[in-house]
């Protein structure tokens, strides 16, 4: 399709604007569409609802000023995140993750962990404060967008990060906390996780306790990796929306970290938000099927790797990454993502409820097609090409968490944070 000399001249303006987008127009886009595309990201408010880089932030010292090129988590996997990526992505609002592994619950050290990734956080804020702010409140994340800069929001992940506290729970809302995803991929105390044994039939009565004081401080109930018998728990206690920061439709890949319509259908009720993740596994089943099977095959060279390089833990993610590049698999492309949003959109009648939610620098790759958060705008653009409107656009790149997180700081109100009565005279589990 040819271009028209209006389309011409805005795509020739967007490409000269300092807050040039830096990815490529894919090769079979409309240049029209795709000039629409950068115009209606640019203006809109993103909200991405979960990023694991303050773990290398903490583990490998990395600054986010660093250039990416080249770079590898101590994984083996590409970084997707760092300023210049940021600048390019369009993002207004990052959660960054505070993540704390179900390993802790074993080994000890789930708050001190927490504590560590948010002085990290606190500290990379600091050292670059004309790109990065420290929100906590939906209206700041509207500033930010006033002020060109990115809106650096936390939350937990790992209900462990608490230790059966009350009291921890309030310092953590305190220190900038706005939203905790209530387990890992490890059943706790108090919660269900969503592929472990249960050990509570759901939430505990010190996990209802739990969601009931998050209510009332107006920290957001995250069910990612939860049950979903903790998903419908929590849905019968909130008064508050609640978010997945990181989940995809289950009607679409039938994937435990998913969410199923059943649930998807409560959280339009609730006014809640679901934030699609982009691991390519939680997207679409023959990647996820094929990465599985590639794991089992591979499974004798890496117990020898392993062994091989069982002092030089850098050494054996190179080779490993090595293996996985000469043994391929299907990895599903980016367009996946606005599947999910289309399932939603058919299953509710509307966009109201969803959202994204990356997992940028928390997966081992991306979908093809994405390289970090630069390559965001192909989901605006997939999402323009299939006929959505730029205000349904708006909404599940951002509008749709705010409207949610101000109506979980409204209900929250005047937050009294000494709590009395009841949870003044609650005891916390004992651990096991």
């Amino acid at each position: 399709m040819k271009l028209t000399v209006f389309a011409f001249a805005l795509f020739a303006l967007l490409l000269c604007s300092p807050q040039l987008f830096a990815q490529t127009m894919p090769k079979d886009a409309d240049p029209a569409l795709w000039a629409r595309a950068l115009k209606i990201h640019k203006k809109a408010i993103i909200v991405d609802g979960h990023n694991d880089i303050p773990s290398p932030m903490v583990d490998e010292d990395f600054d986010l000023a660093t250039p990416n090129v080249g770079k590898f988590h101590v994984d083996g996997s590409p970084f997707h995140t760092n300023l210049d990526r940021f600048k390019a992505s369009g993002i207004t609002g990052e959660f960054f993750s505070i993540y704390v592994s179900g390993d802790t619950l074993r080994t000890g050290g789930a708050m001190r962990r927490a504590m560590d990734l948010i002085d990290a956080t606190y500290r990379e804020v600091e050292k670059h404060p004309r790109q990065l702010s420290l929100c906590t409140t939906s209206a700041e994340i509207r500033q930010a967008k006033k002020q060109n800069k990115v809106c650096v929001l936390m939350g937990i992940e790992g209900g462990y990060a608490i230790e059966n506290s009350l009291y921890a729970l309030r310092d953590f809302y305190r220190l900038g906390i706005r939203y905790m995803t209530l387990t890992h991929n490890v059943s706790h105390d108090w919660a269900d996780a969503h592929n472990d044994k249960p050990k509570n039939n759901g939430l505990s009565d010190f996990g209802k306790e739990v969601v009931r004081e998050m209510n009332r401080l107006g920290m957001l109930v995250d069910i990612s990796h939860v049950s979903e018998k903790v998903m419908n728990d929590v849905l019968d206690i909130t008064k508050s929306p609640v978010i997945a920061s990181h989940s995809s439709a289950r009607g679409v890949q039938d994937h435990t970290r998913n969410v199923s319509d059943a649930v998807f259908k409560r959280v339009a009720q609730n006014g809640g938000v679901i934030m699609i993740n982009f691991y390519p596994s939680f997207l679409d089943a023959r990647t996820n099927k094929e990465e599985n099977e590639r794991s089992a095959r591979l499974r004798p060279q890496l117990q020898a790797l392993r062994e091989q390089y069982k002092d030089n833990q850098v050494g054996y993610n190179e080779a490993e990454r090595k293996l996985f590049d000469a043994n391929p698999i299907y990895i599903t492309p980016y367009t996946r993502i606005v599947d999910h949003i289309d399932h939603v959109k058919q299953l509710l009648g509307n966009v109201d409820n969803v959202g994204l939610g990356s997992d940028f620098d928390g997966v081992p790759f991306l979908p093809a097609g994405m390289h970090g958060m630069e390559d965001l705008v192909l989901v605006t653009y997939e999402m323009l090409k299939r006929g959505y409107s730029e205000h349904d656009i708006r909404k599940v790149l951002g509008e749709n968490f705010l409207r949610a997180f101000a109506q979980a700081e409204k209900i929250a109100g005047n937050r009294q944070i000494s709590a009395g009565g009841s949870l003044k005279k609650l005891a916390p589990p004992r651990s096991n």
